[in-house]
């Protein structure tokens, strides 16, 4: 699995941004048709959302969304 979050975490740490971070979830469905949306959200904006029958999954999406448009990562 990719290490977005971790890379994205790194970078924010390097701004001095880390505890502008935080993260939104929410889960829909039941049983084995479970789906996570995971949001990737610095200063009060959502920057990134993935959605995935895993949280880890979602979340990883998210944070590969945020450093795309952070100019981080190449689309």
């Amino acid at each position: 699995m990719p290490r977005y979050v971790v890379d994205l975490n790194n970078y924010l740490q390097k701004q001095g941004q880390l505890a502008a971070l935080r993260w939104s979830e929410a889960v829909t469905g039941a049983g084995n048709n479970i789906q996570w949306t995971m949001a990737c959200i610095i200063q009060d904006e959502v920057m990134g959302t993935g959605i995935s029958n895993q949280k880890g999954h979602a979340k990883e999406e998210a944070a590969r969304q945020v450093l795309v448009k952070l100019g981080l990562l190449s689309g």
